[in-house]
């Protein structure tokens, strides 16, 4: 038995031995399989970090590695020894002079650098396209292994020693049990040679062999755990390295990294990318970056980033102009960090690259829009004031500072309520505060018309103002804005308006609207309350005397002091108004027609009564006046006026100084009320251009006088149906009322149109209204200025009885367009009683031979004489003469017997329209 035992205790140490000695020779295999796992996977995961120069990504990697059991340190070098990363962070940018670390200078293979009871120290090529680019490092302590196998043969020894000293009382006992225990040990450790890591010792005993077994399950628990450990980190690692390459794909911004001793910069390719280039278009050199920075930008920006790097500045962070592939520049975000030496040298230099040019541009387009604002606000009549919601003034424009009497600085957060206040201009009460309205209520809100502000001095300024809400882009009150503007000239303008749109400027009295206006409610008053009043219409008589013989000025004077002399007799319910040139309105309330004559014939004695002086001259006056009456009979307001107008002329006509009351049933009223309306008509003509030329030829008498022949351009008038009204239905109504002077115009602007087309001879009527309208002559030479005529071309024919009635004008007439080469005629010459007497004051070309005599001259002997005198007479003056009238070959031969030069008749030529 003894033997047995003893050959049992031999066996059980041979057991001891070689189960330790396997055990330390597969945890020794795993312990380099696991160390050139993770070196490989640090390698791997390296790669892109390691051309990026990125010690920050480096370190997060290497750091999800330290959690492994045993890691005593994990490492990333370059080829030359420099430590890129390290688990000791202290060490990172240090240089490995050891013969270990040297050996990796001359292979690219996985190699075992320490295999070692204490450390097994693993290195991994870090390869980009077949190059090195460095090596990644993995030490794993081997102290807990063997101290773990120390103890396994430690326990081993004694559980063997315990064994040799029972084995020998109970080796029989226990041979069978010991032999089975042992087998399962030894088939459960070549099981886990070959990977089973699930198997356990299941010896179920309380000797030796079971706490063998019991050891030998805790060491396999205690590998399994390292193992999971290590999954667990090496999850870590590709989790990290997946987020961190999503962060880069999702950004828009552009990486870079700038070996500062080496010159290199890694480039990323959204940064090319955002340049407008491949991947493969862009090298590493830092002059790709210089090459493409705005000249302007680029000193700036180096000395930006020489000051960062010697710690002058704490951040670097600039603004800079990159140029595109396509040439433009655009506007970038440069941001970086410096890597640093423990004496705080950088070596590294990484950062990003984001595009801000659109940002650039709705910079420079609000601050564009910011500076017209600005500009407009600073330019613009108005004041500005801006508030915060609270009602609290952030801005004002310099005519607000102008206005309130204070700068902006001088107001900023005070509320508008401390530096002024509001009043209504008529009432003096207090006006509330637009701008508070404005907050208080979100909507627009207005002054009213009549507001006063007043000022820090006191000064009071006649305002119009709005408040507007200021709300931002989700719509809610932000502020409020108050323009106002100072009216005080507007309004005194608007006062001034208002008075001149009711009075005559010169006189001061009542206009010919606001009379109108007022009449139109006498009339209505009439109507409704059954009342009777009066209108006088006074015209004053010989008014033109004092303006042709001393001039506007005088004659405005005479109207001033008329006007104030007529105030003093009329009624203050009365109302006197002038209605335009000489003529006055007095419209008298609740008067009849008797009292209306008593009134009228007190204002006509004033005005006989007066005498005007002026200068060294003194002038008689007189009034005529028409009166009508009005109640509830009356028509119209045009009616009345026009009636009282015909009734005031009936007046000149009878004598002038007299007074004459309108009757329906006069007939002499009757005949100037058809005028009237013919006045009325010839107006609307004129307006809505519906007259008409028409011409009649003038020809020579004898067939060889060498005279040419020429036309008379003559005037007619169409209805509103086109129809041709003649002359003598309309002529005499525009003269009464002074419209041919109107007339005339019209006349010369068509004739001298057509004379541009048709170059002619041609003789145009001049009325006797145009000869006395001082602003006829101008007219008359600025169309042969606008027209560009022949003078010579253009003869002006007037009656003989309109030159005696306008003689001064009619001279200085003729004599100012004889100078520019035009021609006159004096037509129905003989009709006056001393024509002979003033053929020699007037400066003429043609005599038209009254027709009267003309067309008798065959019948009549005296007739024969007078045209055969006016003809002599004419001649010896050098004058042409034309015979009117001439209606047959009889009268034309007995013209050429008395060698008349020209014939004018419808035995000649009947008048037809001019463009025909």
């Amino acid at each position: 038995m003894l033997g047995i035992a003893l050959i049992h205790a031999v066996l059980m140490s041979i057991f001891v031995y070689d189960l330790v000695d396997r055990q330390s020779d597969f945890l020794h295999q795993q312990s380099l399989e696991q160390a050139s796992s993770l070196a490989r996977s640090l390698a791997n995961n390296s790669t892109s970090w390691v051309l990026s120069n990125d010690v920050i990504g480096l370190e997060e990697i290497i750091s999800s590695q330290s959690a492994y059991p045993t890691m005593e340190y994990a490492m990333v070098i370059s080829p030359d020894g420099r430590v890129l990363g390290h688990t000791d962070t202290d060490k990172t940018g240090l240089y490995l002079t050891d013969n270990v670390s040297k050996r990796l200078q001359k292979s690219s293979n996985l190699q075992i650098l320490v295999d070692n009871n204490r450390l097994v120290d693993i290195a991994a090529p870090v390869m980009s396209n077949g190059n090195l680019i460095g090596w990644a490092r993995i030490g794993l302590s081997q102290e807990r292994i063997s101290e773990g196998l120390q103890i396994v043969t430690l326990n081993g020894l004694i559980y063997t020693l315990i064994a040799i000293a029972v084995g020998i009382l109970f080796a029989y006992f226990m041979a069978r049990g010991l032999t089975a225990g042992l087998h399962q040990l030894l088939t459960i450790a070549d099981g886990i040679t070959h990977g089973q890591r699930h198997v356990r010792a299941s010896i179920d005993r309380h000797d030796e062999l079971g706490q063998l077994a019991r050891d030998f399950n805790q060491m396999l628990d205690t590998l399994n755990e390292h193992e999971f450990k290590i999954w667990l980190a090496q999850e870590k690692l590709v989790e990290s390295e997946e987020r961190f390459n999503l962060a880069m794909q999702g950004t828009t911004d552009g990486l870079w990294d700038w070996d500062i001793k080496s010159h290199t910069v890694y480039y990323s390719p959204r940064w090319k990318q955002m340049l407008g280039y491949s991947d493969k278009e862009i090298t590493e050199s830092r002059d790709e970056w210089i090459s493409r920075v705005h000249p302007d930008d680029l000193p700036l920006v180096e000395q930006h980033v020489q000051d960062y790097l010697d710690s002058k500045i704490e951040h670097y962070e600039q603004i800079l102009r990159m140029r595109h592939k396509n040439g433009e520049y655009r506007w970038h975000m440069e941001r970086g960090i410096a890597v640093r030496h423990e004496d705080g040298t950088g070596y590294r230099l990484v950062g990003t690259s984001t595009d801000i040019t659109e940002q650039k541009e709705v910079e420079r387009q609000l601050f564009d829009e910011k500076e017209r604002a600005m500009v407009t606000l600073h330019s613009i009549g108005d004041g500005v004031i801006t508030t915060d919601e609270q009602g609290r003034i952030n801005f004002m424009n310099p005519v607000a500072e102008s206005v309130l009497g204070y700068s902006t600085e001088e107001v900023l957060g005070k509320k508008l309520d401390e530096i002024t206040s509001l009043k209504n201009e008529e009432t003096g009460e207090p006006v509330e505060n637009p701008i508070q309205r404005c907050l208080s209520q979100g909507v627009v809100v207005e002054l009213d018309p009549d507001t006063l502000l007043i000022n820090q001095r006191g000064t009071e300024h006649a305002i119009e103002d709005s408040a507007a809400p200021i709300r931002d882009q989700e719509n809610r009150l932000i502020g409020a804005i108050m323009v106002f503007h100072d009216v005080a000239v507007t309004r005194q303008l608007t006062r001034e308006m208002s008075w001149q749109a009711s009075h005559d400027v010169l006189t001061g009295l009542y206009n010919r609207s606001e009379l109108e206006n007022r009449l139109k409610k006498m009339l209505d008053n009439a109507r409704k309350e059954d009342e009777v009043h009066a209108f006088l219409y006074l015209d004053l008589d010989q008014f033109k005397v004092v303006n042709d013989t001393s001039g506007h000025i005088a004659g405005d004077e005479l109207l001033k002091q008329l006007s104030f002399l007529l105030q003093q007799q009329v009624r203050e319910t009365d109302t006197l108004a002038r209605l335009g040139g000489d003529e006055f309105g007095v419209l008298l309330s609740r008067c009849n027609k008797e009292k209306a004559k008593e009134i009228a014939n007190k204002l006509r004695a004033t005005v006989n009564d007066f005498r005007f002086i002026w200068k060294d001259k003194a002038f008689d006056t007189g009034v005529s006046i028409g009166i009508i009456e009005i109640n509830a009979q009356s028509r119209d307001v045009t009616d009345i006026l026009s009636s009282a107008d015909i009734a005031c002329y009936a007046a000149k006509d009878l004598g002038r100084n007299r007074i004459h009351v309108y009757q329906p049933d006069d007939e002499e009223l009757a005949t100037r009320h058809s005028e009237m309306q013919w006045v009325t008509h010839i107006k609307k003509a004129l307006e809505e251009d519906r007259f008409i030329l028409y011409a009649q030829s003038i020809v020579p008498v004898a067939t060889d006088s060498g005279y040419a022949e020429h036309k008379e351009i003559l005037v007619r008038m169409l209805d509103a149906d086109n129809n041709i009204i003649p002359p003598f239905t309309f002529i005499p109504s525009a003269e009464r009322y002074n419209l041919m002077p109107a007339i005339d115009k019209w006349v010369i602007d068509h004739a001298f149109l057509y004379l541009q087309d048709h170059p002619s001879s041609i003789t145009i009527n001049i009325s006797g209204n145009s000869l006395g309208d001082s602003d006829f002559l101008d007219y008359v030479k600025h169309k042969l200025n606008e027209y560009r005529l022949e003078p010579s071309n253009i003869c002006f024919e007037i009656t003989e009885t309109s030159a005696i009635t306008h003689l001064t004008t009619a001279e200085r007439f003729i004599r100012e367009l004889k100078k520019l080469g035009c021609r006159f005629a004096l037509d129905d010459f003989g009709s006056g009683l001393s024509s002979f007497t003033y053929l020699k004051n007037l400066s003429v070309d043609y005599l038209k031979i009254d027709g009267s005599f003309v067309r008798e001259i065959n019948q009549n002997p005296i007739d024969y004489v007078m045209v055969k005198a006016i003809n002599e007479v004419g001649h010896a003056m050098g004058i042409t003469t034309i015979a009117e009238f001439v209606e047959n070959d009889e009268i034309l031969r007995t013209l050429r017997n008395i060698g008349v030069d020209f014939a004018q008749g419808y035995g000649i030529d009947r008048p037809t329209p001019l463009l025909d």
